[in-house]
């Protein structure tokens, strides 16, 4: 014998298989990503707004060589020239006269190395000693200008380092006058 059922049950019955009209943004199946892009521009407009606040730009005054046809005031022979290459095994000084041999006492010829690499790294300190030792030579006194080269192996800050320590000893200024140069192997 079949049991009738009762009002409340066929009212729950009813209301479990009653099928609902969907959403229409539930029917295609699309997430709404509107809120989420909300979030998002928020973050990357506040992004840019702090990191204007904090980035800090750093400046470092250096000139290009220039070619020019005219002579200055000193000539080809009484011009210093001085020129610092970065390499890998140390740093070269050369001028006019030569590249300067270990020490910077005297030059010499062929491949040589002013101040070797140490097994700390390059030691900058003999680089600013050796660039004072060619500015108190009497004839050198007023020379300011100096070219900087490095290997492209080279990292960047070696060539900063390399910059401040031709610029100056303390107090005393060297070769503030401080141009770049393309590296050469």
């Amino acid at each position: 014998m079949a049991r009738k059922l009762t009002g409340s049950q066929r009212s729950y019955i009813r209301k479990k298989t009653t099928v609902h009209d969907l959403d229409p943004s539930e029917a295609a199946g699309e997430l709404n990503i509107v809120p989420f892009l909300d979030i998002v521009m928020n973050i990357i407009m506040f992004l840019l707004a702090t990191t204007q606040a904090v980035l800090a730009i750093a400046e470092i005054e250096a000139q290009l060589p220039q070619l020019g046809r005219g002579r200055g005031a000193q000539t080809e022979g009484s011009a210093l020239n001085l020129s610092v290459t970065v390499t890998p095994e140390g740093i070269v000084v050369a001028g006019s006269g030569g590249k300067l041999a270990p020490g910077c006492a005297n030059t010499a010829s062929g491949r040589v190395i002013t101040v070797p690499k140490t097994a700390t790294g390059y030691d900058w300190a003999a680089l600013t000693a050796c660039v004072a030792r060619v500015k108190a030579e009497p004839q050198f006194a007023d020379e300011t200008q100096v070219i900087v080269g490095a290997d492209p192996t080279i990292e960047y800050e070696n060539m900063v380092h390399a910059m401040d320590a031709l610029r100056g000893q303390g107090t005393t200024e060297l070769f503030p006058n401080v141009m770049l140069s393309a590296g050469v192997r």
